[in-house]
């Protein structure tokens, strides 16, 4: 683990400004992650939003993070 976070901030997030991108956007996406469902869960409490509407949102939203999150291992060298 410890190889694999100082390869990710070494070599790939700093390596071209796309990669740095990268970065920008799993910030991004945690604090959707953080935010969101919040006004959400409101939105269906008090509003009636649909609950298929809700379930789609946190999807999408977690869905996003982890994609982001996870997208350097395709290029982790396996060694």
């Amino acid at each position: 683990m410890k190889r694999y976070l100082k390869w990710v901030f070494k070599e790939y997030y700093f390596k071209h400004w796309t990669n740095a991108l990268n970065l920008i956007a799993t910030f991004f996406g945690l604090f959707l992650a953080i935010y969101v469902p919040g006004p959400v869960i409101e939105e269906y409490q008090y509003y009636n939003a649909p609950l298929v509407v809700c379930i789609g949102m946190f999807i999408a939203t977690y869905g996003f993070f982890f994609g982001m999150l996870l997208y350097p291992l395709q290029f982790y060298p396996k060694k």
